[in-house]
């Protein structure tokens, strides 16, 4: 083999090494970028729109600038859509960058103290920072000629920064941004401002501060960048990556499409007299639709009293069924207790009829202190006058009690019943009204025991974050769909026709909910016809003192 060949076949192997080692790491990489940027749709850009015309709010009230095109480019070779920040605050800008709560900063000049948490990227462009002073102040075109007046810039802007560290024999103000700065040394309150020559001359020209005039240059420049969180390595891969893709002709061309564009204040543009005519002729149709928008609201309101009217009979109607209803559920106890008091006399009577009878008797008296009670309750908590007794409460010993009252009616139905809890011993006692919760808990669980004929109820409680929640779970006949939203309304037809059909006055679930509430709780449910309802009582859980 010639020199030639050797030389020939060592040109080759290099260039494939070169070839395999610089190329196929980069497509794998393009690979991984796309996969994040793909898992992670929300990064976010921090805009701060009072640059132009690097960024502005344009005429049509939407960000505009070199600045943004750029942004779109990038975003155009990513295949990615970032999301935008508005930020009117620099110094809430610079916290929420410091505070890793924004992604990427669009235009930020590139100090000493952003590189702890910032990576820089991008530099399009370059303005020297200038000083402007009043047009009748003489005090010199260098910086050192103004140690004894006042300069002020904006605050936690790149500017403020640098003269910090580099002059700090010199008097600083800051104010909020670049205009509040200029106004102040418009109305003499400070001596002299400090900021980008394109930003100063821009303000001057269109705020008509026209008492101001640029000094000199300083020997600083203002040269921001596009800037990431240098902690997010694959944000910076990808944007580091982008940005170096960016062709000069590509720069030229954004730069091209603002270059001679005449930056303009609003009343100096051609189309200034369009608005305002446009502002009268809104006037004049606002003025001529007066008439007909007054129409309307006399229409509404006349709309929301024909509802409320039907509403307040409809309410009046099923109080009136709730009276008769009265009359009927007081009756049955009542005949209980008088007719087998009656046959209580009887001397004929056995020993198991006399108990028999005693039963009876003592069933129906309780089935009316029970009604008499939902009758009282019902009536004090329309009348706001239940209040509220708080005191140490023992769970455990209270679903006990529960679990006792009722045991023997679920065994009667032969369905089961469980209390079970997630608390421990000490989370036990709690500080609330014992009379309500107890209650609320009995009314629910007699509900679930009424309306299930097979399977059981489960009565679980356990803590969640702040609250202590109760669920009682059945597996009963459930609620149909269209009287789920009336189902805790007082006097409702669901709750008359259950009551007509399972005894009582159909009041406790009312009762449950406007007792939770007092506690600063609530009651609700899931429900599905024929399969069962569960009901979960919420109410703050307060620990023993």
């Amino acid at each position: 083999m010639t020199k030639k060949h050797i030389y020939t076949f060592l040109v080759i192997f290099i260039s494939t090494c070169i070839y395999f080692y610089s190329c196929s790491p980069p497509e794998n990489s393009n690979k991984n970028e796309k996969d994040w940027l793909k898992n992670n749709p929300n990064i976010t850009v921090a805009v701060f729109p009072y640059y132009a015309p690097y960024q502005f709010i344009n005429d049509n009230e939407k960000i505009d600038g070199i600045l943004i095109d750029y942004l779109d480019l990038i975003e155009q070779k990513i295949n990615y859509k970032f999301k935008k920040k508005l930020y009117t605050n620099w110094e809430q800008l610079i916290r929420d960058a410091k505070n890793n709560k924004i992604d990427i900063i669009l235009e930020i000049q590139q100090t000493s103290e952003r590189d702890d948490y910032l990576n820089f990227y991008s530099k399009l462009f370059e303005s020297n920072y200038v000083i402007i002073s009043k047009k009748d102040a003489v005090f010199g075109k260098k910086l050192k000629d103004y140690d004894n007046k006042t300069i002020t810039v904006p605050v936690d802007y790149g500017i403020h920064e640098i003269l910090k560290n580099q002059e700090p024999q010199l008097n600083i103000s800051t104010e909020i941004d670049d205009l509040t700065c200029l106004k102040r040394v418009s109305d003499g309150t400070s001596d002299a401002y400090v900021g980008p020559k394109a930003v100063a001359n821009y303000l001057i020209k269109t705020k008509n501060l026209n008492t101001l005039k640029i000094v000199s240059e300083t020997q600083y420049t203002y040269d921001p960048s596009l800037a990431v969180q240098n902690d997010n390595i694959i944000l910076n891969q990808i944007i580091k990556r982008t940005s170096e893709t960016i062709t000069d002709q590509e720069k030229e061309a954004i730069f091209n499409n603002w270059l001679f564009t005449d930056v303009k204040p609003f009343y100096k543009k051609t189309i200034f007299w369009i608005y305002t005519t446009s502002v009268i002729i809104v006037i004049i149709i606002i003025i001529l639709l007066l008439n007909r928008y007054l129409k309307y609201l006399i229409k509404k309101k006349t709309r929301e009293l024909v509802i409320a009217k039907k509403q307040a009979e409809e309410s009046n109607q099923l109080k009136t069924a709730f009276i008769h209803n009265i009359s009927h559920e007081v009756r049955t106890p009542m005949n209980g207790i008088i007719g087998f008091s009656e046959l209580l006399n009887d001397p004929e009577l056995t020993e198991e009829q006399q108990r028999e009878y005693t039963d009876i008797v003592i069933e129906s008296s309780n089935r009316l202190k029970h009604i008499i009670e939902d009758i009282v309750e019902i009536s004090e908590l329309h009348t706001e006058q239940k209040g509220v007794s708080i005191e140490n409460t023992d769970l455990s010993e209270l679903l006990q009690k529960l679990y006792l009252i009722f045991q023997n009616k679920a065994t009667s139905k032969n369905i089961y019943l469980n209390v079970n809890s997630a608390l421990s011993e000490k989370q036990h006692i709690i500080r609330t009204d014992k009379a309500k919760i107890q209650k609320i808990l009995y009314n629910l669980i007699d509900n679930a025991i009424k309306f299930t004929e097979h399977g059981g109820v489960s009565v679980y409680y356990e803590i969640q974050g702040n609250n202590l929640v109760f669920t009682i779970k059945d597996t009963g006949i459930g609620i149909k769909q269209k009287d789920q939203e009336l189902i805790f309304r007082n006097f409702s037809q669901s709750e008359r026709e259950i009551a007509k059909r399972y005894d009582g006055l159909g009041l406790g679930l009312s009762i449950s909910r406007k007792n939770a509430q007092l506690l600063n709780g609530n009651v609700s449910f899931t429900s599905e016809l024929n399969q069962g309802s569960t009901f979960i009582l919420t109410i703050p859980y307060l620990p023993k003192v």
